[in-house]
C-alpha cells in the first residue's frame, strides 16, 4: 500500500495510476475511499495518469483529532497536488468530495483544466432561494440517527445509496464506511453544513461538468442544471442507471462521459 506524509504528520493513503497527458485527481465523499472508484481509476489509467486518495479521517489514511473542516481537507488536496506534481488536472468530486474539491479552488483559486461535480450537494440545508438540497428535518434525522443507531444505520444508508440491491456493493460501502470513527463522521457533516459553494460555481473560470444520477435519493438532477446554467463554461448529464452511487453502478457510461469531456475541455481550450 502506498502512503504519503502530510506536513503536519497525517499520513495519507493514495493510489497513483497510469500515464498520460491528462491528470484525473478523484475525490471520495462522505465515510467513503479512494477503492469506491476502483473500476474507474482502472479504465481511466488505461489512457492517462489517475490520482485517487483517502481523505483524512477516512479509509485508511490518519485519523488524527482534528477540526475536519472544509479549509483543512482542501489544504490537503492542494499538498498533495503540488507533492506529486499533478499537472493538466481534471478534478472530479463526488457526493462529499464536491465540497472538498470547490473549497480547494476557492481557497486556492488553483490552475485545473476542469472541474467534474458528481452527486454531491453546494449547501447541504435547503434555502429560501434555493431549493436543491435537504430539508433540516431530514438533514438533522441523518445526523441523528447516525449517532444513536450506529453501526446499524450504517448498512441502511448504504443499501439506500444503491438503484439495485446488490449485496457485494452494500458490504463494500459498509467495510469501507466503518473505516471513519463515528466522532469523525459527525464533524465532517457538521461542518459541511456551513458551507454555501454556489457562489464558488460561478466564480470557477474552468469549464466545469455536472454529473448527477436520475435515482439518487439526495440531489436531484435540477441540481446538476443549475450548476451548468450558473458556471462560466458548464455543462450537465444524467445517468439514469444509479442511484446515489454512480462510480459503483455505472463506471463504464461514466469513464466515457469524463474522458469525452476532457477532451473537449483541450479541443476547447489547447
Amino acid at each position: 500500500m502506498s502512503f504519503s506524509t502530510l506536513q503536519d504528520g497525517t499520513r495519507i493513503r493514495y493510489s497513483d495510476r497510469g500515464t498520460g497527458s491528462k491528470t484525473f485527481v478523484l475525490v471520495h465523499g462522505w465515510k467513503q475511499s479512494h477503492r469506491l472508484f476502483d473500476k474507474v481509476s482502472f479504465n481511466l489509467s488505461q489512457k492517462n495518469r489517475v490520482f485517487s486518495y483517502d481523505q483524512r479521517g477516512m479509509g485508511e489514511s490518519d485519523k488524527p483529532n482534528c477540526t475536519y473542516d472544509f479549509d483543512l481537507l482542501a489544504a490537503d488536496l492542494s499538498e498533495l497536488i503540488q507533492k506529486f506534481s499533478l499537472t493538466n488536472v481534471y478534478l472530479i468530486g463526488w457526493s462529499m468530495g464536491c465540497t472538498t474539491s470547490l473549497s480547494f479552488l476557492q481557497r486556492d483559486g488553483a490552475e485545473i483544466q476542469g472541474l467534474v461535480l458528481m452527486n454531491g450537494p453546494l449547501i447541504l440545508e435547503k434555502k429560501p432561494d434555493f431549493d436543491f438540497a435537504l430539508t433540516t428535518e431530514v438533514l438533522d434525522k441523518y445526523i441523528g440517527d447516525l449517532a444513536i443507531d450506529w453501526p446499524r444505520y450504517e448498512s441502511e444508508f448504504y443499501a439506500d445509496s444503491l438503484l439495485r440491491q446488490n449485496v457485494y456493493l452494500t458490504d463494500l460501502l459498509y467495510s469501507v464506511g466503518l473505516q471513519t470513527p463515528l466522532d469523525v463522521a459527525v464533524r465532517l457533516v457538521t461542518n459541511q453544513r456551513k458551507i454555501d459553494h454556489r457562489e464558488t460555481v460561478k466564480s470557477v473560470s474552468a469549464p466545469i461538468l455536472a454529473i448527477y444520477s436520475a435515482h439518487d435519493p439526495y440531489w436531484p438532477t435540477e441540481l446538476g442544471d443549475w450548476i451548468a446554467s450558473n458556471a462560466a463554461e458548464g455543462e450537465s448529464v444524467v445517468l439514469q442507471n444509479s442511484a446515489h452511487c454512480a462510480p459503483l453502478e455505472e463506471p463504464e457510461a461514466l469513464c466515457t462521459i469524463l474522458q469525452e469531456f476532457a477532451e473537449r475541455c483541450e479541443a476547447r481550450h489547447g
